[in-house]
Order: C-alpha cells, then sequence, then structure tokens
C-alpha cells in the first residue's frame, strides 16, 4: 500500500510539471497584442514597468498604454515596431531583465577624457554626458562619474566615440539638446548643412531654422518644395553626431520671426514619439537605423559640418 501511495504521489508531481512546462510553452508562443489579458500581460507589464517604458503598475490588461510602451521598447531594440508581443519581442524583453545596467562611480584620474572612460565601460560619450548632466566634453580630475554597467557591460545605444555617427535614445537626446540651443543638421544624401534651433516638443525635437539662409538651405535639400517626407540625417550637438529623422513641412508655433520659415519641424531620434498621438512613428525609426550605418569617413563628415559653438539660451 505504501509502495502505491509513493508511486501516485510521483505521478502526481510529473503531471504538475508537465503542465507547467506546457503553460509556460504556450505562454511563450501566445502572441499577446491590444485587448489581450491575463496573468502573461501581467508579467511583460512588469518587464516593462522595471525598464521604465511602463509609468503604470501592471494590471494585466493589454491596452493603448501597454502597447506604446511596447512599441517604445521595440524601436530602441531595434525589433519590428508593432506593439505586439511575440516570441523575438518576449526573449530581448527578458534579456533586457538580465542585462539591466546597475549605476556606479567612476572617479577621474589623471590624464583621463571622457572619450576615454566612454570607451572603457564600452557606452557612449553622449549617454555618459547625458547621465551626468555635462554639457561640455570636459571633466576634471577627481570629478566624480555616475555609469551604467550592465551585465555585459554592453547597454543598447549604438556605440561611438567622439566625432562617429550613433543612434542614441531619444530619453539621452533631449538632456543633451537643451531649449533655445543651437545645433547643426546635416543632410546625409546631399551632404548640405544647417543650423537650427530648438523649439520645444515633449516625445521629439521641435526645431526651427536659425537664419532665412538656413531655412533657405534646408528648402533646397527638399527640392524647393516643403514636403513630409522623412529624411535621414545627423544632429551634430557639439561633438557628438547623432542619427536622426527629420520632415520638411513648417507647421506649429515658432519663435523666430525672420528666418522666413512659418513654425517649426520635426526632429525625430530613436524611440521617439508623435506628438498628435504619442505613438513611434516606423518610417522616422527606419531613417534613424539609416543614418546610424551611414558609411562616411569622418574627415568627410568634418568638412561637411565644423565645429559648431556651444550656445545656449543664457549665453545668447
Amino acid at each position: 500500500m505504501m509502495q502505491k501511495s509513493k508511486w501516485r504521489s510521483w505521478i502526481l508531481f510529473y503531471s504538475f510539471l508537465t503542465l507547467g512546462s506546457a503553460f509556460s510553452t504556450v505562454w511563450a508562443l501566445q502572441l499577446l497584442q491590444l485587448g489581450s489579458r491575463g496573468e502573461p500581460v501581467r508579467e511583460v507589464q512588469s518587464y516593462l514597468y522595471e525598464l521604465k517604458y511602463l509609468s503604470i503598475a501592471p494590471t494585466g490588461y493589454y491596452g493603448k498604454v501597454t502597447e506604446e510602451a511596447v512599441k517604445r521598447f521595440q524601436a530602441e531594440h531595434g525589433l519590428k515596431v508593432d506593439g505586439k508581443i511575440g516570441p523575438v519581442t518576449l526573449q530581448t524583453l527578458k534579456t533586457a531583465i538580465q542585462e539591466k545596467p546597475k549605476m556606479i562611480a567612476h572617479i577621474v584620474a589623471p590624464g583621463e577624457t571622457l572619450a576615454d572612460i566612454a570607451a572603457k565601460y564600452r557606452i557612449s560619450p553622449a549617454e555618459l554626458m547625458a547621465a551626468n548632466s555635462l554639457s561640455e566634453e570636459e571633466v576634471a580630475v577627481g570629478q566624480q562619474l555616475q555609469i551604467a554597467v550592465s551585465r555585459e557591460n554592453a547597454p543598447v545605444a549604438s556605440r561611438g566615440r567622439l566625432g562617429e555617427i550613433q543612434a542614441v535614445p531619444w530619453e539621452i537626446v533631449q538632456r543633451l539638446w537643451g531649449r533655445g540651443e543651437i545645433v547643426r543638421i546635416i543632410d546625409l544624401r546631399t551632404g548640405r548643412a544647417f543650423q537650427v534651433r530648438r523649439h520645444g516638443g515633449h516625445y521629439h525635437s521641435d526645431a526651427e531654422p536659425l537664419t532665412a539662409r538656413d531655412t533657405q538651405v534646408m528648402l533646397s535639400i527638399y527640392g524647393g518644395r516643403w514636403s513630409w517626407t522623412r529624411r535621414p540625417v545627423v544632429v551634430q550637438i557639439r561633438n557628438q553626431y547623432i542619427a536622426a529623422s527629420i520632415n520638411g513641412m513648417p507647421h506649429g508655433g515658432q519663435t523666430i520671426k525672420d528666418n522666413n520659415f512659418n513654425g517649426h519641424f520635426c526632429v525625430h531620434f530613436l524611440g521617439s514619439r508623435l506628438h498628435k498621438n504619442g505613438r513611434v512613428d516606423p518610417d522616422h525609426q527606419e531613417k534613424i537605423q539609416m543614418a546610424a550605418a551611414f558609411n562616411l569617413p569622418l574627415s568627410e563628415l568634418a568638412e561637411r559640418a565644423e565645429p559648431l559653438e556651444n550656445r545656449r539660451p543664457n549665453a545668447e
């Protein structure tokens, strides 16, 4: 009798294991999308919440907020941006959780530069500047810097030294490019460059050509006619060259009255969204990836865009 009871217990235990494994397999293969409900949705939301893509606590319901959080995650991780959780997005989420960076302190040693420190930790100079609210590339001996280091020392954004094109998430760019600050935009198809000033923008940057001459250059890039067409560009923020996408249609408000540009235009970066609906624009993101992959010698890039003086509102 004892023997039969023991066998029964083992059979029950094995059955539970089999059912649990089957449940996990079904969940892994399940497609989660707008309108989905249940524990798998809650699990995905917990990942998004921990990674700061979702600002509300998990509910178990896959609504618009969750869909947009998924789109931002997909855009920043080079995945197909459809707002749905399939096997690839799920695995990428789990990997991101495992490799979530931790913050460490680095004390600047004699002879170290910002580029040296960024290379040491395999992060981009742009990320290092944004994480420490630096407006210049200068660092001082003994200065303490906060560094985000993942398990493999390789965070999400593409890496680059000063002077190389980088794909940098919008949440970082908006801390590097302040409102009212002047930067240079380089069109990668024509090589033409013009200066702009950031007008505002929350989900992406709204910018205005700085002068009538800059408006003329921008118009020539669009063949003499304003258009909503997206174009791959590089935005030069001091010595940082950041992959971006613009449209060429004046719209909305403006602060510069004598530049012959009636409004502002949009500048998108990795993971940025549209203001009208808060959604990621796949066309802009495609152009950003094209800009990030642009094969241009640094010497030629320097010729097209000479170093630009950092000019903020309080310095004008």
